[in-house]
């Protein structure tokens, strides 16, 4: 396996569930076209946010998630993770606001 993204939508905001990448691969970009293709498939279906979960201590999956454009949620926590939300996705160069 090289990488793998899992990501769903409820009717009221998506989810990214899982991103992996393996070790060797990292720091190449994979990870980056993986959320990009992700979040463009849920604005497809008319998903009007994204959410994902990372763990308190992940520092470097939070500066990932952070330099995508996902900032924390500050009024969700859940034991050890923090929410983060996407706020617009880039699609064609242009972005949509996914904020409602």
């Amino acid at each position: 396996m090289v990488a793998t993204v899992m990501a769903g939508y409820e009717g009221h905001r998506g989810w990214i569930n899982y991103l992996a990448v393996a070790p060797q691969y990292q720091r190449q970009g994979i990870g980056k076209l993986m959320m990009l293709e992700a979040e463009q498939l849920l604005v497809e279906v008319g998903c009007p946010k994204i959410n994902l979960q990372v763990r308190t201590t992940n520092s470097e999956v939070i500066k990932f998630y952070q330099h995508l454009g996902y900032v924390q949620d500050l009024r969700t926590v859940q034991n050890d993770y923090h929410v983060y939300q996407r706020k617009s996705v880039v699609s064609d160069h242009s972005l949509l606001a996914l904020d409602h």
